[in-house]
């Protein structure tokens, strides 16, 4: 009897069909987790435009919010490209109230949405408040609109 040496043909073929599928895996789960971090990226992205907005409008004084003066230098919608993707802010303010609503808000930066105060103010209400809501839009790659939106109060300061 003869000793055998080495690999058939067979046998290095299914090897290399087991090595293929292992590696279809792999890339798979290499484009998802690109994917995610693309997405994720977009979303801080957003979040952070949206919280430095939320920001300087709290620090813009309640007599100039209260009047709905426009913040200098903020206007009321701006568009930032970061990344090849263009986010819109949109910012709302109501007067004396603690909580506001979005006529058919659909999370849109939709010009055409109106405030409504959603509860009307305490009557024992002691220092007057604007509710601010600021929402960031985008468009993903994958052509779905996406939203990040903040609400925040700003006291009277000088009530």
């Amino acid at each position: 009897m003869r000793k055998q040496q080495g690999f058939t043909l067979i046998e290095v073929m299914i090897a290399l069909v087991v090595l293929l599928v292992g590696m279809l895996g792999v890339m798979t789960m290499q484009y998802y987790a690109v994917s995610g971090n693309t997405s994720s990226r977009e979303m801080r992205i957003a979040t952070n435009l949206t919280q430095e907005f939320v920001e300087q409008l709290k620090a813009t004084p309640y007599a100039d919010l209260a009047s709905g003066a426009e913040p200098d230098p903020v206007p009321v919608t701006e568009t930032t490209i970061s990344g090849g993707i263009d986010f819109t802010m949109r910012w709302w303010v109501v007067g004396d109230c603690v909580a506001l609503s979005l006529t058919a808000d659909n999370d849109t930066c939709d010009p055409g949405l109106a405030t409504v105060c959603s509860v009307d103010p305490d009557t024992t209400q002691v220092v007057q408040s604007s509710a601010i809501r600021v929402r960031t839009c985008w468009t993903d790659k994958n052509g779905s609109d996406r939203s990040v939106t903040m609400d925040s109060l700003k006291w009277n300061e000088n009530a």
